[in-house]
């Protein structure tokens, strides 16, 4: 756990881990868990991504996480890698399947 925490906090930017903790109050990390693992298993970034979030501001929280991820994720649900997001996605990752086992 130790060596993951010291992965994530490496990886993960503080404006990303306040989106952690208001996606955690929203209670939409199972969903963004989701979308990340999608693309991890994938491995590609390209392509169609189901966003199906019941309010707009918890859409728009998860884009921009992602996208501090280094992955542009439009609203239509097509998302594109920028440079070499995969350290980064993978620290969210991370982050997130921790936040959903801590918070289930």
């Amino acid at each position: 756990v130790w060596v993951q925490t010291q992965f994530v906090s490496a990886e993960l930017m503080e404006y990303q881990l306040l989106l952690l903790l208001e996606s955690l109050h929203r209670k939409i990390v199972p969903q963004q868990l989701k979308l990340v693992r999608t693309h991890l298993t994938l491995a590609s970034f390209q392509g169609e991504v189901l966003l199906s979030f019941p309010h707009e501001e918890e859409q728009m929280l998860t884009i921009a996480l992602v996208q501090l991820s280094g992955v542009q994720l439009q609203k239509d649900g097509s998302a594109l890698p920028r440079d070499e997001p995969f350290e980064a996605v993978a620290a969210l990752f991370v982050a997130l399947y921790a936040l959903n086992l801590l918070s289930g």
